[in-house]
């Protein structure tokens, strides 16, 4: 079911960003002229979000070529061939860059841009200032003793310097896109707070780090949406800043959505690539911070670009998810036992239940099913018991399964086919193994047999 759902996904996210593309109707021209250019055809693209894409295919005459059409979005784009690579600002209005090939921004001529001049002097500052950082460090690798620590302090003093230049191009420039850009690139350093108190210091300096670590305004710039930074920059903030629990993440998500939700471009990229982050992640439980993007954003009305088609495909996707979150009391199941008689999760009296979901004629249930009987008592002293549910209705089959597996476990199916565990426990492929607490709390699921065992061992233990 995802792979449909991301597949109808990735197709209206390519719709949507060809279509912003053409989103202005202000005509201009744009001219180049790159000395040493011997190819005969350039290609101008940009960034967004994690991606390049082509804004136009350009012939070139003698290194010369231009741009004519409608102004793009403000951003960061490129001049590609083979063998070459430029960046530059798409700036507003009609401007001229010249420069030779081997020159690059040491020897580029700006006309009537502005952004272009700004970006082609931190260039050239960055460029000078990295290449004596690269000096020093291969120069570190032939030291050792005071020298070393003489080379360190200059490193230091390097970084100092770059990070200085950066605010000053900033503070002289502060309405600029490029200021807007480098702000992306500075990362607010968290003091010690040693006067607050060492038990709740560390609390405090993740508070500060997570709140700090956007400045006020850049995550609701459309521009810099357009830049390399941003998408890795939101992406470190999720993975690396906030604690890494479905509920933490839900409070940041919602906050940056808030923050962009006044711009339909933003607001879109935003909750498309949050989606999909999250509706692929490979850690457990964060399918619940899909159920909350589908819930409080597609099925709100707010993604008010979807289709009536994936909508029901969302709201089947909740179906099949939220049932079986991480943290939920597990859903009710009522199958019957190799006697036709009942038999009830919420009856299983045990610390642990491993609940599996399997079908006799599935190779990958078999293989997990045997790795189960081999770590067998494992389970068995660690107070586990296992539930085997059958997913099929062949009564005979199953019975037959039984015998040839573990009788020992408790088995149940449902001869019926009515039941709803099928759903509620998102049984759309076989196996669907889940690790319950005594209160049948959801523990686990979605992970391999010794995984589980480990998991209810360091419980133990």
């Amino acid at each position: 079911m995802i792979s449909k759902l991301m597949y109808r996904f990735c197709l209206l996210s390519l719709v949507f960003l060809v279509v912003m593309v053409d989103a202005y109707a202000q005509q201009i021209n744009i001219k180049f002229k790159i000395g040493g250019f011997e190819d005969t055809t350039a290609y101008i693209g940009y960034h967004f979000g994690n991606q390049k894409y082509l804004l136009d295919t350009l012939s070139v005459q003698d290194g010369a070529f231009e741009y004519q059409g409608e102004q793009p979005s403000v951003g960061v784009y490129f001049i590609y061939a083979p063998g070459y690579f430029l960046e530059f600002v798409m700036d507003q209005g009609s401007f001229q860059i010249e420069t030779t090939k081997p020159g690059g921004y040491a020897e580029m001529i700006v006309t009537n841009s502005r952004e272009n001049v700004i970006f082609k002097e931190f260039q050239l500052q960055m460029t000078k200032i990295q290449g004596q950082q690269r000096q020093k460090v291969d120069s570190l690798k032939l030291v050792s003793g005071q020298d070393s620590l003489n080379l360190i302090t200059e490193i230091q003093g390097l970084n100092a310097l770059q990070a200085q230049y950066r605010k000053e191009l900033i503070d002289d420039n502060p309405d600029s896109f490029v200021s807007a850009f480098l702000k992306l690139l500075n990362e607010k350093k968290v003091p010690d707070l040693n006067d607050i108190p060492e038990e709740y210091r560390d609390l405090a300096r993740y508070n500060y780090h997570h709140s700090h670590y956007f400045e006020q305004g850049l995550l609701s710039d459309p521009r810099l949406l357009r830049t390399p930074i941003i998408h890795s920059k939101v992406m470190k903030y999720l993975d690396e800043v906030i604690i890494q629990h479905p509920d933490t993440i839900i409070t940041h998500v919602d906050k940056i959505l808030t923050q962009v939700e006044n711009d339909n471009e933003l607001f879109r990229y935003w909750l498309v690539t949050l989606f999909k982050k999250y509706a692929e992640a490979k850690i457990m439980g964060m399918d619940a911070v899909m159920i909350h993007l589908i819930e409080h954003y597609y099925l709100s009305g707010k993604a008010d670009w979807i289709t009536e088609e994936y909508k029901k495909d969302l709201m089947e996707e909740v179906a099949y998810v939220k049932p079986n979150l991480i943290g939920k009391i597990a859903p009710p199941i009522n199958v019957v036992d190799s006697l036709s008689q009942p038999v009830l999760l919420s009856n299983i009296n045990a610390e642990h239940t491993l609940l599996m979901f399997y079908d006799p004629d599935c190779g990958h249930c078999k293989k997990a099913i045997k790795r189960l009987e081999e770590l067998d008592d494992r389970y068995a002293n660690a107070g586990v018991r296992i539930f085997a549910v059958c997913t099929t209705t062949d009564v005979k089959r199953w019975k037959k399964f039984v015998r040839d597996s573990n009788p020992s476990w408790l088995h149940g199916i449902d001869p019926t086919g009515k039941e709803y565990f099928r759903v509620y426990y998102n049984v759309r492929s076989t196996p669907q193994i889940y690790l319950l607490d005594q209160d049948k709390k959801i523990l686990a699921k979605k992970l391999g047999v010794e995984q589980f065992i480990d998991i209810v061992e360091n419980r133990v233990n």
